[in-house]
């Protein structure tokens, strides 16, 4: 007979699973590191005994099918290194919690325990007795403080504090109760910042010991090192050690607390290796990750990916490969050794916007109506796009940020003006004055140039087959399109300095729990501001630095954004929430800010059959932060 279930889905505290269990646990390791983790500096001499290297109270984990193995290499393969790598970054990622993987519970991770007071107005973890960073340095609430107090609100690293850490117009406070706890305080109900921090790739911590010799108000040298280095300041040279999200370069010897760490890069590969301060036990009691190493290979293209794929180079791999490609991978799991799960998308799946803050004052016009946005819906075939690209698996919709099984959605969102309806769209663009065309007949513009909209697109977005099937659609009612293929950097560079005609990212991030925690889809640039941003950018900037910089939004964006500000501290599911939610959607629906065109689609799941541990991946998503909830600290190579 196992052991009971414990407070928390999968996982025990230390004395709850002793109790439990009746038992009293003891610990082993693997019996050797990695050789670099001394080579980079992260350690010196001898690692301690392991019982100094764990917590007082480490967290105990219930493997989904067996104890495993120490050893091996888990496989993961991406496009650049800035393409499709978040599934790689999942695989080893760490957060104060997480979701399970029902997807609705929330657990403790590196924290203990968390609390919230009744009103929603405080927020306060307790952290583990004895954890430590990567290189034997004790983790304590200091570098939870640090991270907010030194990082976030320093104006010069951060000139205005993201919103994900504003409430009520106030930026959170931040207390330190001891070593062990934290108390975070604001000024509206925070309900939802639970939610942003177990499903976002963002770490709420960073090594104070480390970074604050790269500080200017810990290190007064601190520009002078940076310059020493070739940069400008020390704001530079911190960003080239710490960020949200960094692709492309990386320092060896910061110390963590994930899974594994970094010990190796060129332009072909990384390679992580195993943390020998890793938290985490198995039921054995024996440390984990299993896996030794985590090598995240580059290739230049998708179809590069399904060759490594199919030649059982690849142990587990879901971005980046669509439902197009499922006949050529059926044919060859079992050459290539691997397993095809089939788990729903999640977000509101691909869409466009046209650039209503466009530096060109005559395109800006057009993009701002919505009558050109509603026209360019009609003009979309989404029943041909739906067989083209899924065979007819996934769900036409309309673009609304907000996905149908939200408490508060309205099915007319979804189906308006998404029927495939070419007349009407002409009627529309006539109607708007563009009726003079060109000998080729394309329509010109309202001063007699040509009306040319560039579509740049990157394929980590979506596969490119779309974009030549609108491209078809448009110029059908008479709007010319070129199309032009980037990489994932240039495509997000071209958003962020306003200069793209049309924004065509996937839009995720519009589930329930996610789109409440963080609803950066719901808000200027519809998107994540430096992932996938849409359009209005100047407009974010207005509304990030309180007017100093940017844009100013029209009254009816203003107005949105004071309404979702006004949402986001509402209590879940009360009526303030659903009728301020409601409101919301129905102003996406009459401004047509987004169009969508299919979502929803089934995301094929390549999952090496050499590879134990791994579970039904029920959802396919970065909403929850991919591999997150399904345990990757746990998976192992079988024998």
């Amino acid at each position: 007979m196992g052991v009971p279930a414990g407070t928390w889905p999968q996982q025990y505290e230390l004395t709850e699973y002793e109790e439990l269990a009746n038992c009293k646990m003891s610990f082993s390791s693997r019996e050797e590191f990695h050789p670099d983790l001394w080579t980079h500096g992260f350690l010196e001499g001898d690692l301690p005994p392991l019982e100094e290297r764990l917590p007082a109270e480490p967290l105990v984990v219930q493997p989904y099918d067996e104890i495993g193995n120490y050893g091996g290499t888990l496989r993961m393969v991406s496009i650049g290194p800035e393409g499709g790598n978040s599934e790689h970054l999942s695989a080893k990622h760490v957060s104060l919690v997480r979701f399970s993987d029902d997807h609705k519970t929330i657990v403790p991770f590196v924290a203990k325990s968390y609390e919230y007071n009744d009103d929603f107005t405080e927020l306060t973890f307790v952290l583990r007795k004895g954890h430590k960073w990567s290189d034997g340095h004790p983790f304590t609430a200091d570098d939870i403080l640090f991270w907010y107090n030194d990082v976030i609100l320093n104006e010069e690293l951060y000139p205005s504090t993201p919103s994900y850490w504003v409430f009520g117009g106030e930026p959170m406070r931040m207390e330190k109760i001891d070593d062990v706890t934290i108390k975070i305080y604001f000024a509206a109900p925070a309900p939802g910042l639970l939610t942003f921090i177990a499903r976002s790739w963002i770490q709420t911590f960073v090594p104070k010991h480390y970074f604050e010799k790269l500080h200017i108000e810990y290190n007064p040298e601190a520009n002078d090192v940076a310059v020493a280095a070739g940069l400008a300041n020390w704001v530079e040279y911190f960003y080239k050690f710490h960020g949200d999200w960094q692709d492309s370069y990386h320092v060896y010897g910061i110390p963590k607390l994930e899974s594994h760490i970094l010990v190796d890069e060129t332009t072909e590969y990384k390679i992580h290796a195993a943390n020998p301060y890793f938290f985490i036990v198995d039921t054995a009691g024996n440390q984990l990750p299993y896996l030794d190493e985590q090598r995240e290979g580059y290739a230049p293209d998708k179809e590069i990916i399904e060759l490594m794929v199919i030649s059982g180079e690849v142990d587990y791999k879901s971005q980046s490969i669509g439902v197009t490609s499922l006949p050529v991978l059926q044919e060859n799991t079992e050459s290539g050794n691997y397993t095809i799960q089939m788990p729903p998308g999640a977000g509101a799946g691909r869409m466009y916007t046209f650039n209503c803050t466009h530096q060109d004052p005559v395109l800006r016009e057009i993009f701002a109506d919505p009558r050109f946005s509603r026209a360019m819906s009609l003009a979309l075939n989404r029943d041909e796009i739906n067989q083209v690209l899924c065979f007819g698996l996934c769900r036409t919709q309309q673009g609304i940020p907000i996905h149908p099984s939200v408490s508060f959605a309205k099915p007319e969102w979804y189906l308006k003006d998404i029927e495939y309806d070419p007349d009407t769209a002409n009627e529309i663009l006539d109607e708007m004055g563009l009726t003079e065309r060109d000998a080729d007949g394309f329509r010109l513009r309202p001063d007699g140039e040509p009306f040319v909209i560039y579509n740049v697109y990157c394929p980590q977005a979506g596969d490119p087959v779309l974009h030549e099937l609108t491209k078809e659609y448009w110029e059908d009612v008479g709007i010319r399109i070129e199309l032009k293929e980037v990489t994932t950097v240039n495509y997000r560079t071209l958003t962020s300095v306003n200069e793209h005609d049309i924004g065509n990212f996937h839009i995720g991030g519009t589930s329930e729990a996610v789109v409440y925690s963080n609803p950066q889809a719901m808000l200027p640039p519809f998107g994540d501001s430096a992932l996938s941003a849409m359009c209005g950018g100047p407009w974010y900037d207005w509304w990030m630095s309180d007017g100093a910089s940017g844009e100013e939004p029209p009254e009816q964006v203003k107005y949105l954004i004071d309404l979702v500000e006004q949402w986001k501290v509402t209590i879940p599911y009360s009526e303030e929430y659903v009728s301020l939610g409601q409101e919301t959607g129905d102003i996406f629906s009459e401004n047509f800010w987004l169009i969508g065109t299919i979502s929803e689609s089934p995301q094929p799941t390549i999952v090496s059959n050499r590879l134990g541990n791994v579970p039904e991946i029920k959802i396919q998503t970065f909403d929850y932060f991919r591999t997150l909830p399904y345990r990757p600290f746990q998976w192992y190579i079988k024998e």
